[in-house]
């Protein structure tokens, strides 16, 4: 485990806790937020906010290895897409779209959806950062040395 203050690691590692913290403060705020009493929202739009929060899920895991393949396979390419920078982009992505999941559980909760339903949203959003890991950093190109 990295203790530098600029380690990427760590800063990667600070990054998954505060969006576990702010998946926290969005169900808090759900709860607490008053929704005026309405009509709960039909069956399809239901569904689809509910496959679109687990495509989110999906996403975070899948997404950001297609899309930075071809800048992996080409650095020279473009040369200010350094191998951290990508790690980094790839890190971000991925817990954007696990938060997309919370979000999505939130407005389902917002239109008056079933409660399992937005249970799982919000489990599935932060169980997925929980399990998430973004690897090993890449070594900055600066002579093959860890960044300090």
């Amino acid at each position: 485990m990295e203790r530098k203050v600029q380690s990427p690691a760590l800063v990667m590692r600070v990054m998954k806790y505060g969006f576990i913290v702010a998946a926290l403060l969005f169900i808090y705020m759900g709860l607490k937020i008053p929704v005026p009493a309405h009509v709960p929202v039909s069956v399809p739009v239901e569904i689809a906010i509910t496959f679109a929060g687990l495509g989110s899920v999906l996403g975070g895991f899948l997404l950001p290895r297609f899309v930075f393949r071809a800048a992996e396979r080409r650095p020279q390419s473009n040369p200010t897409l350094t191998a951290l920078k990508i790690w980094r982009s790839k890190g971000m992505l991925s817990l954007t779209y696990f938060q997309a999941s919370v979000f999505f559980g939130l407005v389902l909760f917002i239109l008056r959806g079933h409660e399992w339903l937005v249970g799982l949203l919000f489990g599935a959003g932060i169980a997925a950062m929980l399990v998430w890991s973004p690897g090993k950093p890449p070594r900055s190109e600066e002579g093959g040395r860890p960044r300090s």
